[in-house]
Formats: structure tokens, sequence, C-alpha cells
């Protein structure tokens, strides 16, 4: 078997899953090239360019399947002089389901299309989708109608060899310059993530709790500020609040694991995930987990998280957050139930699957 991989044109879940399944692949002996060229770079290019070239591109007429790995790919055509077959991995469709969270700016707005416009068209030219969850799968069929014989759910995994419990988290408090105590957020400040309900919600409590917020992933300082400012609090009050809130962006790879063991808590108020690797990598490093109760989260976390029944509602949020940090039981038995709920998802699971279904349809 020959697979050519187009990678993702982003960095966050598709380009974990990129890495682990093409080094997976190769150790079962799949022959695997990655398509590299600038009509694959960005989504766009991806989908229509990429499309015109993809014959071109292919080349080598013993490619047995083709397989892009994060939403929207190059089958815009059939291409019926093509042998190969073509795999379509979709992660979620957001902007079909929460189509409020999409229309600020105009890349949102072309997002949007892309997703409600032309991904049905994409998924009816493929041989096979790859959904990440349950839930999304369950999108797919409500939304646009996809066959059930064409979809296989196939989750993504965590490396707990590198996402796992450390003895000491001193150095990585120190190199931060982190309070001992915080309540950790990791993703970006796009709407679904809901980062400004959290805020509303820690702003209402933290001069109860010694727990700062630390925020991780491309998050503006401008728009924390901006959420912090809008509470009706005295001055002085909303200058603490920023004080107890730290910024850090993007953080070296390597160092997520003693975040997430050295954080009270991971607090992730998502209002939807396709998946939702931040829940599942802090569970693998012996962190409880506070997320939302909706669309992959509950099939992912399982009986290990504390839901958020309403992550619209920041007084559901500060519940929960003090919830979490008052009730030290709670914390260890939600230690204890995530660390054995992320040893059921492996990377060499999702590779061995991926395999079946490759050949399911070859």
């Amino acid at each position: 078997m020959r697979v050519a991989i187009i990678p993702p044109t982003g960095q966050t879940g598709e380009w974990t899953l990129n890495r682990h399944l093409i080094a997976g692949l190769r150790a079962r002996d799949v022959d695997v090239k990655v398509l590299h060229h600038f009509a694959l770079n960005r989504q766009n290019t991806k989908v229509f360019l990429g499309s015109l070239l993809l014959k071109r591109l292919i080349k080598d007429e013993s490619t047995s399947l083709i397989h892009n790995v994060d939403n929207l790919g190059p089958f815009l055509f059939r291409h019926r002089n093509l042998p190969a077959k073509k795999v379509l991995t979709i992660h979620d469709i957001a902007p079909v389901m929460l189509p409020a969270c999409y229309t600020r700016v105009v890349p949102d707005r072309v997002m949007r299309f892309d997703f409600a416009i032309v991904l049905p068209k994409l998924i009816e030219n493929c041989d096979l989708v790859i959904a990440d969850s349950y839930s999304t799968m369950t999108d797919l069929i409500a939304k646009f109608g996809v066959r059930k014989d064409k979809l296989k759910v196939i989750h993504l995994g965590v490396d707990t060899s590198f996402f796992h419990p450390h003895s000491d988290y001193s150095q990585i408090v120190h190199q931060y310059n982190l309070r001992r105590r915080y309540l950790l957020c990791v993703g970006d400040d796009g709407p679904r993530k809901n980062l400004k309900t959290l805020i509303r919600a820690y702003v209402s409590v933290f001069q109860e709790i010694p727990e700062d917020l630390v925020l991780v992933g491309p998050i503006s300082e401008k728009k924390i500020r901006a959420y912090v400012n809008s509470r009706d609090l005295p001055s002085h009050v909303k200058k603490e609040a920023q004080r107890r809130i730290t910024v850090l962006g993007y953080v070296a790879y390597e160092d997520l694991p003693r975040l997430y063991g050295a954080a009270t808590a991971l607090i992730f108020p998502s209002l939807y995930e396709g998946f939702g690797l931040p829940p599942l990598e802090a569970m693998a490093c012996n962190a409880p987990v506070v997320l939302s109760d909706n669309s992959s989260l509950r099939e992912i976390a399982g009986d290990a998280g504390l839901y958020i029944n309403d992550p619209l509602n920041s007084e559901d949020i500060s519940g929960n957050i003090l919830e979490i940090i008052n009730n030290e039981s709670l914390r260890e038995s939600l230690r204890s139930k995530g660390s054995k709920q992320a040893h059921r998802f492996s990377w060499e699971t999702t590779v061995q699957k991926t395999i079946n279904a490759y050949e399911s349809i070859l």
C-alpha cells in the first residue's frame, strides 16, 4: 500500500495527528509520501488550485490512496482518471454548528462558506470520511446527510510517554514566572473557545481563591484586558484581576506536560469541539479537568471530568472553579479517573484503525 498524505495547514490538533499518523504508518511498513507544494499550503488554495493540480501532484500511479488530514482537501472534482482512493479526515464542522462565531471578519465568513458549501462537495467526491468522534459523525449525518457507510470514527490519541506526571514542577513555575498555584486554559481567543465567559467567571471569584489564571495559546492580551474591563467593578479590583491573569501565548511543546501537571486544574469551557486534545493531555499529566458538557467532550473525558452545564453562564463556570479548588477529594478522584481515561486513547490504536479503514476501501 502506498499512501500520499496531504499535511495540515495549521499547527493545532491536525498537526499532532499528522505527525503521529505518518510515523505510525511508516513503523508498520506502509509506504508514505508526504505531498508538499505551494498549492497545498493554504486552505483555499489547497481546495481550488490543489484540486486542479491533484493528478500532477500524485505523479506516481502506484499511489493507492490520498489522505487529507485537515477538514478541507483538494477533492473538488471526482478525478475519474485518478486511480487512487480519496480519504478526508474531518475534525469538526464548527462554522456550521456555531455560525454566529464565524461572522466577525472576512476570513471567518470565508471559512463559514467553505464548510457550509464547499465541504459537502468534497465529501461527495471522497471514498471515505474519517471523523475524530461520534459527535462529529452525528453532525455530518445531520447537517450534510452523509451516508453512515461512508464514515469511520477514529479517535485521536495521547502519547503517555510524553504527557505524564512529573515529580518536580518548580523549574517550569520559575521558567514562566508563575505563582505556584494556578488554573490553566489551553486554546485560542476565538469565540468558540469561550474565553470571554471564562474571564468573567474568574474575575467574579479570584479574590476568594489563591489560584491565578494562566492562558496558553494564540491569545490577545488586549482582548483579555477588554474582557476584564467590561465588568462593572472598581478600577483597583480590575487592576488586581488583570495582574492575576497571565497570558503565556505560544509555549514550547516540550513544556506542556509540566504546565498541565503543575496546574490545580485545566479549565476548558469550549462551546464546541470535534475532539478536544487539551483535556486528554491534561488528564494524562494528572491534572483534574473542568470542561463543557457539549459536543465530543463527554465522549472524550467520560466520568473523569467536572462538567459545566452551560458554558455561556459565567456562574456555572465560577461555581465549578470554586468546587474544584475547595474539594481536595474531588481533585484526587478526578486525577485517578483521568489517568485511566487518558490511557484508553493511544496513537497506536489511531494508526491501526486508520490502516484498517484504508484497507476497507482498497
